[in-house]
């Protein structure tokens, strides 16, 4: 079956999104996890780090389907060139804010601040996104990542431990990496229904 240039382009962008989520997930995860220094935080680590690779090769096969499929010839340049200049006002500015943030935390001495607050100007990026590359499930996952640190915030001490690292850096973490793997794992999967309904249809 012919595919849309939008078709193929939305299904190639949400399998690569699947895939940098993957990167930022398992990121998260080791950065927190090593830090902590126990036998079950490495094990976790480790099983995460497996999964990981498994979607990770799943991903990149979605997108040679995708790629192989026959194109019309459809394109829209005018809008393509919309899409990557408001992305990259939104990633501009999710980095400003993170800077800005992560300097104010530093010269107040509120180290244990940066990291959560981070993780939620992470979140509220992903808002305008879902409305960008018009995919719902980025709501939810951004909602999480702002709910996850403020309840981590408001419920455990600033002091807290877990193992050797900041409780308010490992919940988080570790949290917002579980919703990016299952978040990417929704996404391949939206790919893979696409490409076996593509590869049907008379």
């Amino acid at each position: 079956m012919t595919i849309t240039f939008y078709e193929r382009s939305r299904n190639i962008g949400l399998a690569g999104s699947s895939l940098w989520l993957i990167i930022v997930g398992i990121v998260y995860a080791a950065w927190s996890l090593l830090t902590v220094r126990s036998a079950l935080a490495t094990s976790l680590l480790a099983a995460m780090c497996i999964f990981a690779v498994g979607m990770y090769l799943f991903g990149i096969a979605m997108i040679r389907g995708v790629r192989q499929l026959p194109l019309l010839p459809s394109a829209r340049p005018s809008e393509r060139r919309r899409i990557w200049r408001q992305f990259a006002m939104i990633v501009a500015a999710e980095g400003v804010a993170i800077f800005v943030v992560s300097e104010t935390c530093a010269e107040t001495h509120h180290w244990s601040f940066i990291v959560p607050l981070a993780i939620i100007i992470v979140g509220l990026h992903f808002l305008p996104l879902a409305r960008l590359f018009r995919v719902p499930r980025y709501y939810v996952m951004g909602a999480l990542f702002c709910a996850i640190p403020i309840v981590t915030m408001l419920s455990v001490p600033a002091s807290a431990h877990i193992g050797h690292s900041l409780s308010w850096i490992t919940i988080p973490a570790v949290g917002c990496a579980l919703v990016s793997l299952a978040t990417a794992w929704a996404g391949l999967n939206e790919v893979r229904r696409f490409v076996a309904v593509s590869r049907v249809r008379v």
